[in-house]
């Protein structure tokens, strides 16, 4: 049996989700620069030091370990759906179980 991820009826979610993540990554970039701006006004650093900045070899390790678990959750998320219920997804990303919705 075939699992369909893209149909008519779930397109619709699927553009709220994009624009849900397009909304919270432009607050994140948008608290970012604030941050930016602050941190040259106080004279702590500037954008060369950001552009030159080299992590350690721990960082790396863990900057690439958080980027590996975010792109699997991404990438991953059909798969999860198919595997896993709603409720569980939720759960797992730290909200409360929703009630189950009844079809009218």
């Amino acid at each position: 049996m075939a699992n369909v991820y893209l149909n008519e009826d779930n397109v619709d979610d699927l553009g709220r989700m994009v624009l849900a993540l397009l909304s919270e990554f432009w607050v994140m970039r948008d608290r970012m620069a604030v941050m930016e701006a602050l941190l040259v006004k106080a004279k702590i650093f500037g954008p060369d030091d950001i552009e030159q900045f080299s992590y350690t070899a721990e960082q790396e390790q863990e900057i690439e370990a958080l980027r590996d678990r975010i792109v699997a959750a991404v990438v991953g998320a059909p798969v999860a759906a198919r595997e896993r219920s709603l409720n569980q997804i939720m759960e797992r990303a730290g909200f409360k179980a929703q009630a189950k919705m009844e079809k009218a």
